[in-house]
C-alpha cells in the first residue's frame, strides 16, 4: 500500500510539471460576439432563443435544458480555427456538436443553473431578441459561463472515395447512413459497417468511439474503422493524426488518433476523417426464441465458437417483445420470451444458407424454437424492424408520458447470463419496467428503465437512478464497464474511479491540461472539475 501511495504521489508530481494549470481569461461575451460578427456572415449564426433551446437539449436527454449563448455553424475547417482563436482570446467555452443523438449530455453546457425564470438572461441587443418568437413564457436554464456550440452538421460532404483502398474521406457532419447512401447511388459496392443510432454523424461517432448492432462482425470504431483524422487544437493548430499517410498499415510514431477517439469533444475538434469501408455482401436475417435467457446466451456462445460469421446477434427479452406486439411492428405477434435476432453476411447466398443450417442445429441443442429465416430483402427489413423500433415500442408498456433511461453496460460474454439473472432481481425489487435490448454477441446490454414522467420533470425519480447505479456496479463487479458505446458525458463520471483507477484518471487529466490548458473545450465532460468530484460509493 505504501509503495502504491508513493507511486501515485510521483505520478501526480510528474503530471503537474508536464501540464501546469493556466487560469482562463475572464469571459468577455460582448467582445467575443463583436469579433465573431466581424468574421462570420449572419447565416452562420443562431442567436434566437428557440434555436438555442433546441440545441440545448436532445431527444433522449434527462438533463436540464442548457441553451448556449450562440450556435456557430461551421462550413469549413478555417471556421473552426477562427472560433477557437476568438474563444481563447475572450474566455468563451466551446462545445462541438453534430447530430445531437448523444445520451449522456456530451453536447450540453455543464455550467448552468436549473430553470429559474421566465426571462432569458443571455445575449441580445434589444428586448425583442430576449423574448421567445412564439410569445409564450417559458423557463430555460441560465448559463453562468457564455458558451458557443460549434455545430459541424453543415460540414457534411464526402470529400473522396478511394475504392481500391477501401477508404472514404468525409467531413464530420455526414452520418454513416448518408455515406452509405452516397456510395450506393454511385454504384460503389462498399459501405461503412459500424451502425450506431440513426442520425449519428461521424464527428460524434468518433467522439464516443461508438458502435452498434454490427459490432459482432465488424467491431467498434476503435477497431481501425477511423484511419486518420484532421483535428483543430485549442491553440489554433490543425493536425492530421497520420499526416499524409493513407497506407493500410503504419507503425510510424504514436497512435495520436486514439487520443481523440472517445474523447467526447474535450481534446480537439474533428473536422475531417478518413474511414475504412467494407464490401457489401449478401445479407440474411433470422429470428428465434428460447425458454430462458441462459439458453439464449448458450446458443450465441456456440454460434461464436463454431467458426460461423454472424454480423449481428441481438437479444430482446420477453418484456421487449410485449412492447413490440403492442406496437404491431410485425404482421404477427411473437411469443413473449427471450428472442435472438441475427444477421449473417457472407460472400454468397449459398454460404449464408449453409451457416444458417448449422445455426438451426445449435438452436435445437439449446432448447430454442424453430429458426425463422427471411426469404428475401423485404423480409430482411421487416424482421429487423423488431430490433430498430425498440426505443419507441417499449414506451407502450407505460403509455403516454413514458420516459426512458437507457443503460449501457457491457460485460464479458462469459458473465452475461449472470449479469442478466442478477439484474432481473434488482428490477423486480424496484417495481419498474426495464426491458432488455442487448448486443448479445459482444456483451453490451441496454436495460431501458421506464417510468411515467410528470409535466416539466427532467431529472429521473430516485428509484430510477438507484436502479441504474446498481446495474453499473454489478457490471463493474463482473469485470465489465459502465459504458459500452454511449460514452461518459456528464452522467457517468462518478463511476470512472472504480473502473479505471486513479492513476489512469491522473494521466487523462494531464492530457486534458496539455491540450486544453484554459479548460474551454467542452469542460467537465468525462472528468469532474477539480475539487468537485462526486464518486460513486
Amino acid at each position: 500500500m505504501a509503495a502504491r501511495a508513493t507511486a501515485q504521489r510521483r505520478l501526480a508530481s510528474v503530471s503537474s510539471q508536464l501540464a501546469p494549470a493556466v487560469a482562463p481569461p475572464a469571459p468577455d461575451w460582448n467582445g467575443a460576439l463583436e469579433a465573431l460578427q466581424s468574421v462570420f456572415p449572419p447565416e452562420q449564426f443562431s442567436l434566437d432563443l428557440p434555436t438555442r433551446e433546441k440545441y440545448g437539449t436532445g431527444w433522449g436527454s434527462l438533463l436540464p435544458p442548457a441553451p448556449p449563448a450562440a450556435i456557430l455553424h461551421a462550413v469549413r475547417t478555417e471556421d473552426v480555427v477562427e472560433v477557437v482563436r476568438i474563444a481563447t482570446r475572450f474566455g468563451i467555452v466551446l462545445i462541438p456538436t453534430g447530430g445531437r443523438t448523444a445520451l449522456e449530455g456530451q453536447f450540453q453546457a455543464s455550467c448552468c443553473n436549473p430553470p429559474a425564470g421566465e426571462r432569458w438572461t443571455g445575449v441580445g441587443n434589444d428586448e425583442e431578441d430576449e423574448r421567445p418568437r412564439d410569445g409564450k413564457k417559458r423557463e430555460t436554464a441560465r448559463t453562468e459561463r457564455p458558451t458557443i456550440q460549434v455545430s459541424l452538421s453543415r460540414m457534411n460532404k464526402v470529400l473522396a472515395v478511394h475504392e481500391q483502398d477501401f477508404q472514404a474521406v468525409v467531413q464530420p457532419g455526414i452520418g454513416w447512413q448518408g455515406l452509405n447512401e452516397f456510395l450506393a447511388k454511385k454504384g460503389i459496392k462498399l459501405f461503412f459497417p459500424v451502425d450506431p443510432a440513426p442520425g449519428s454523424e461521424f464527428g460524434g461517432m468518433a467522439g464516443v468511439a461508438g458502435s452498434g448492432t454490427n459490432a459482432v462482425g465488424y467491431g467498434t470504431l476503435r477497431a481501425e474503422w477511423i484511419q486518420s483524422m484532421e483535428v483543430v487544437l485549442m491553440n489554433g493548430d490543425v493536425i492530421r493524426t497520420r499526416g499524409t499517410n493513407r497506407a493500410r498499415k503504419s507503425s510510424t510514431g504514436w497512435d495520436t488518433g486514439r487520443l481523440f477517439l472517445g474523447s467526447e469533444g474535450t481534446l480537439g475538434i474533428i473536422t475531417e476523417l478518413t474511414v475504412r469501408l467494407a464490401p457489401v455482401l449478401p445479407l440474411k436475417v433470422a429470428l428465434t426464441s428460447f425458454p430462458t435467457i441462459s439458453s439464449a446466451v448458450s446458443s450465441v456462445v456456440s454460434i461464436l465458437t463454431s467458426g460461423l460469421s454472424p454480423t449481428s446477434l441481438e437479444l430482446l427479452d420477453g418484456t421487449s417483445i410485449r412492447g413490440l406486439n403492442l406496437a404491431r411492428i410485425l404482421p404477427e405477434e411473437l411469443r413473449e420470451e427471450p428472442t435472438v435476432l441475427m444477421r449473417f453476411s457472407n460472400a454468397s447466398e449459398e454460404v449464408n444458407r449453409q451457416d444458417l443450417e448449422k445455426v438451426k442445429g445449435i438452436v435445437r441443442e439449446n432448447g430454442g424454437r424453430e429458426l425463422r429465416v427471411a426469404r428475401d430483402e423485404r423480409e430482411n427489413e421487416e424482421l429487423w424492424k423488431a430490433r430498430k423500433s425498440q426505443y419507441w415500442s417499449q414506451q407502450l408498456l407505460v403509455g403516454e408520458g413514458c420516459r426512458t433511461l437507457i443503460t449501457d453496460i457491457c460485460v464479458p460474454i462469459s458473465r452475461l447470463a449472470e449479469f442478466i439473472s442478477r439484474s432481473d432481481s434488482y428490477v423486480s425489487t424496484s417495481g419498474l419496467y426495464a426491458p432488455i435490448v442487448a448486443h448479445i454477441g459482444d456483451g453490451n446490454v441496454h436495460r431501458a428503465i421506464l417510468w411515467k414522467g410528470r409535466e416539466g420533470e427532467t431529472k429521473p425519480p430516485r428509484a430510477v437512478e438507484e436502479l441504474a447505479g446498481k446495474l453499473v456496479r454489478l457490471a463493474q463487479e463482473l469485470e465489465g464497464t459502465c459504458a459500452g458505446e454511449h460514452g461518459i458525458g456528464l452522467t457517468k463520471r462518478k463511476y470512472l474511479r472504480a473502473e479505471l483507477g486513479e492513476g489512469t484518471l491522473a494521466l487523462m487529466r494531464t492530457v486534458k491540461r496539455a491540450l486544453d490548458p484554459l479548460n474551454l473545450l467542452n469542460p467537465d465532460k468525462v472528468l469532474f472539475p477539480k475539487g468537485e468530484e462526486e464518486w460513486d460509493a
